[in-house]
């Protein structure tokens, strides 16, 4: 609405023409504003040979404004010549562009966001987008005036796939949801002027009967949109295939298309419906044999229908669709007729009278014209429940005619899977309506009947003086709509300059064009596909069947490749990597997949490269879940990724890593001597030589690290190599684990920890600490120990070394995990009784993941009443902070503990507000660091932008010195190991690692902390109870 589309924002670009020359197209005099609104549009078309620099010759295009767009449209990309601009809207027939320069426009200080809701006949709500768009137009002429700057539209289709939650409070017939959205943002640099354009807005609305709501702040406007956010839902049903087709109405006539896309839905739903009369009339048409094969079974034949009873029946259920089906083949053949004609008939048909026999009143059908109106209006309906479904179980009632019922409803499901319906979404500000058809690719029938659907929709709108595309294109599928007269020109224009059609060969052409290329060249039509192996694969597959395969394929079969978890994935960094985020990797899993059946059907055996690539894809991810948040159909690839590394498992085919099996030693056992053998390993041997390793090689690792190199498959021994040392490790570990340094390693023995100098009755927690806060990181363990010993509470400790189970859950151990959650829960629930006396009603965590998977312990039935609470929360709770002392960086984990509120407002009342945040995650996950180093090194790349971004805020507003160190804290193990490594990466100063419960400990209990709380719990403050 505000700054147009990017043909109005376009200052230049560079392309390569099909000479193999480069052209630069600068535009002139650039308005800043649409590009329509000009009497001419200047353009600067400056020609260079193949090295770029050599300059050929320079031309000037002047174009008159009015030619960019249909009059009255706001977007219109059907004109494919447009004066012969070179590269727009040309569909990559007459170049490849390489680069653009844009016009950026600074963003007001005060936004508004509102959520306008209709109810009510579209012809009545519609035209309230004229009258929002003029109102603000007009506010916008003025000074200082506020500014529509987005303004978009849901109908209710689209409402019901996203799980819309109705805002009024007034009773909606039928779906119960509003006819129609509306939502906008109102932006302004006078906060005054934008609260009152807003509330003119919504005054407009509920003059068409509609209802308005505002959104202020950042969250609550984020929620409004969230919504439109999701609208690729609306395919999740067909398995996230759809036809999409965008169309541009003038805005006047918006409400003519609204109502005739409503004409062309009742259609298809009354011929969904007659084509399931015709299934139930195919199903009683067999011999009653045939249907008292489907009767249940009785050990009394008294309870089982003699043939006499059952043939009646079977007439019974015929005679009630013959009666069905002229009530509804009159709506479908009659309903454009006008009422006035038809009230008997419709009075006869039982449709406008109660169930008494008594007429409906007047006003029901009073201002409706015609039977359409009526459907349209909910006024009657052609309902399966209420007319057939609801009857014919009367007719077969009883529990062993049930099977009969059951199969009715799967006959009812299966012929409703093939109804064709219209979605409409619309960026109402232009009037550029997306106008989707979602339908199952494996049904031939229901695709043809949209390519029907479709033809139907383009002739709707020229028939509006509107166009058939706005954003979308000509490509293929619209080609057909196209008339001779509008593609002579463009036809004319890429003989011209691509006469060999080096680009695109063949596309926007047809008739002599296509063929004057040769007999090889054939028109696109896509009329006839469909695919038919997507409805075979599970049928004939016994893999499918007899694995996993089959639950990870369904897992994420409705993906709708919108690609909204790009943003958020650990493992999408552009500049190092493109290929694996979620969405990339569901279409990389899903043709493994089809790879697998293929091998499978044809008994050749499943590759072992196709394993190795299953792999390489289940290793392309951090576990952070983070991708569910944004996906329309929440698809949490997280959880698909281990269930494909548990498959690997389960199928002997995942790979060995010697430093990623180390780990997982470490954290599968609970003898202390393991433990004890494996940390001395791994900290007084293995990170020293890492650490040592990086010195020796810290410029070949620097170059790697600046420019990651891509991950497709297993990295080279050398390079990989070079990323396991690219970073360093921590260092200055302690010596020994939190429990060694406590003696309190024996599992017969549970520790509860306290000040002997306070009273028994004092209140007592459970403290999880999990494995990465006692085996390695042990110092934040203790740290937490001795903060709880600060707040003057009894801190319970489980008895020996245990692991939550979350690690092998990531690594696609389930079986490991799962004995070991069970183990847990059995030994928390001997505590519990053991140490019923103490009333536990606190467990406090100090790991995310430690916190995830407690929260499948059903703590609550261990320790009736009881809650899992992050150790800062619970501090904070307390009413201990630093108030203010020091600058930091703040790291939120993936898996963040704290779950209260916002980490941040948690993080910065216990540090105060010299507190940075720092997006994006570390690189460590856990194992994935050992595990493919190479993957981490990608992730490392994108996380150190932020460090020294956030650095750069620090110093900016003068919270730490110009070469002071910077620490950042945070609050999970493995992100304390994984930061550590960005030490030296700052642009000044060292990067300094910790935990925040560690540098509170510090500051309150002083630098000494830890061995004075070690020496004080050792001197009498352990008690050790046997279980």
């Amino acid at each position: 609405v505000l700054w147009g589309t990017a043909l109005d924002n376009l200052a230049s670009w560079r392309m390569v023409t099909p000479d193999a020359q480069w052209l630069e197209v600068v535009r002139l005099n650039h308005n800043l504003g649409k590009i329509h609104d000009v009497e001419t549009a200047s353009f600067e078309l400056r020609y260079f040979q193949a090295d770029g620099k050599t300059p050929i010759r320079t031309e000037r295009l002047d174009i008159p404004g009015r030619t960019f767009r249909k009059e009255g449209l706001g977007k219109d990309v059907t004109d494919k010549f447009l004066a012969g601009l070179p590269g727009i809207q040309k569909e990559g027939c007459d170049g490849l562009i390489t680069s653009c320069r844009w016009i950026v426009h600074r963003m007001p200080k005060h936004t508004r966001t509102v959520c306008l809701e209709f109810f009510g006949n579209p012809t009545l709500c519609v035209p309230s987008i004229v009258e929002i768009k003029d109102f603000m137009f007009a506010e916008m002429a003025q000074p200082g005036g506020a500014i529509l700057a987005g303004l978009e539209h849901l109908d209710d289709r689209y409402l019901k796939a996203v799980g819309y939650a109705t805002k009024s409070k007034r009773t909606v017939a039928g779906s119960g949801l509003p006819k129609m959205v509306l939502i906008g943002d109102i932006v302004g640099d006078d906060e005054d002027r934008v609260a009152r354009a807003t509330s003119e807005v919504i005054r407009l609305a509920n003059g068409r009967n509609g209802e308005g709501f505002v959104a202020v702040s950042s969250d609550a406007r984020k929620k409004f949109w969230a919504d439109r956010k999701r609208t690729a839902a609306i395919a999740k049903h067909t398995n996230a295939f759809k036809v999409n087709e965008d169309v541009v109405i003038p805005l006047p006539r918006m409400g003519e298309y609204t109502l005739g896309i409503e004409r062309i839905n009742i259609e298809l739903s009354l011929r969904n419906k007659l084509a399931l009369l015709d299934a139930f009339d195919g199903f009683f048409a067999s011999e009653p044999a045939h249907i008292a094969n489907f009767i249940g079974k009785s050990d009394d034949p008294s309870e089982l229908p003699s043939p006499e009873q059952l043939t009646e029946k079977i007439d019974a259920a015929k005679a009630l669709l013959a009666e069905v089906r002229a009530r509804w083949r009159f709506l479908h053949d009659r309903i454009d007729t006008p009422l006035s004609e038809v009230d008997a008939e419709l009075v006869a048909l039982g449709y406008l009278q109660h169930r008494d026999g008594t007429c409906v009143p007047d006003e029901i059908t009073q201002g409706r014209d015609t039977v359409f109106n009526l459907l349209q209006t909910w006024s009657i309906r052609a309902g399966w429940k209420k007319e057939i479904r609801e009857p014919l179980a009367k007719v077969f009632n009883g529990a062993a005619m049930a099977p009969v019922v059951d199969e009715l409803k799967r006959i009812h499901k299966q012929v409703l899977r093939g109804r064709v319906w219209v979605a409409l979404h619309m960026h109402a500000g232009d009037g550029n309506v997306h106008t989707n058809i979602p339908v199952n690719s494996d049904n031939y029938e229901m695709l043809q009947t949209a390519h029907e659907a479709v033809a139907r929709i383009m002739k709707l709108a020229r028939s509006l003086d509107g166009v058939i595309s706005g954003e979308h294109g000509i490509g293929i599928t619209k080609l057909e709509f196209m008339t001779d007269d509008e593609m002579a020109k463009f036809t004319a224009y890429k003989s011209k300059v691509d006469p060999q059609g080096r680009f695109n060969k063949g596309k926007l052409l047809r008739g002599a064009a296509l063929k004057n290329l040769g007999d090889d060249v054939h028109a696109a039509d896509l009329t006839e596909a469909y695919t038919p192996s997507f409805g075979l694969m599970g049928h004939e597959s016994l893999i499918m069947q007899q694995s996993d395969i089959g639950d990870i394929a369904t897992s994420m079969k409705d993906c709708l490749r919108c690609g909204k978890c790009k943003p958020v994935c650990a493992t999408h960094v552009p500049r190092a990597n493109l290929l694996y985020s979620p969405r990339n990797k569901i279409l990389a899993t899903s043709l493994l997949v089809e790879a697998f059946l293929y091998e499978e059907q044809t008994r050749r055996g499943v590759s072992i490269k196709h394993w190795e690539e299953f792999e390489d894809v289940a290793d392309h991810c951090t576990v952070c879940h983070k991708c569910l948040t944004p996906c329309p159909v929440k698809i949490d690839f997280g959880d698909v990724s281990m269930n494909m590394r548990n498959l690997l498992n389960k199928m002997g085919k995942k790979s060995f890593r010697p430093a990623g099996a180390a780990g997982m030693a470490m954290l599968n056992t609970n003898n202390p001597q393991t433990i004890k053998l494996i940390r001395s390993a791994l900290v007084d041997v293995a990170m020293p030589l890492q650490r040592m390793a990086n010195d020796v090689m810290k410029v070949v690792a620097r170059k790697q690290t600046d420019a990651p190199p891509a991950s497709v498959g297993k990295a080279p021994l050398k390079q990989e190599i070079i990323h396991f040392i690219n970073k360093k490790m921590p260092g200055g570990l302690p010596k020994k684990t939190a429990r060694a340094l406590l003696d309190i390693e024996d599992r017969d023995y549970v520790p509860i920890i306290r000040n002997p100098k306070q009273s028994a009755d004092t209140e007592a927690v459970f403290y999880f600490p999990g494995c990465g806060s006692e085996r390695l990181f042990s110092q934040v363990g203790l740290a937490t120990q001795a903060m709880l010993w600060h707040a003057g509470v009894q801190t319970v400790l489980p008895p020996g070394y245990l692991c939550c189970g979350y690690p092998q859950r990531g690594a696609g151990q389930f079986d490991v995990a799962e004995k070991m959650i069970t183990d847990n829960r059995v030994l928390f629930h001997r505590v519990a009784n053991t140490l019923n006396y103490l009333d536990i009603k606190t467990v406090v965590v100090s790991c995310g993941t430690c916190y995830d998977q407690l929260q499948g312990y059903q703590f609550d039935k261990i320790f009736p009443g009881c809650r899992i609470i992050d150790i800062h929360e619970y501090l904070l709770e307390k009413g201990i902070t630093l108030q203010g002392k020091g600058a930091f960086l703040y790291h939120d984990p993936c898996h963040t503990p704290m779950k209260l509120q916002d980490p941040m407002k948690t993080v910065k009342a216990l540090l105060g507000d010299g507190v940075v945040k720092s997006e994006r995650c570390c690189g460590e996950a856990g194992t994935l660091a050992v595990n493919r180093p190479d993957i981490s090194t990608q992730i490392r790349f994108r996380k150190e932008e932020e460090i020294r971004k956030g650095e750069a805020e620090l110093r900016g507003q003068g919270l730490i010195g110009p070469k002071d160190n910077v620490k950042v804290l945070t609050s999970c193990p493995a992100c304390l190991q994984g930061l550590s490594r960005y030490g030296e990466d700052t642009a000044n100063g060292l990067l300094e690692a910790d935990y925040i419960v560690i540098e509170m400990a510090r500051q309150i209990l002083g630098e000494n902390w830890m061995p004075e709380y070690v020496a004080r719990a050792n001197n009498g403050g352990i008690e050790r109870v046997l279980v």
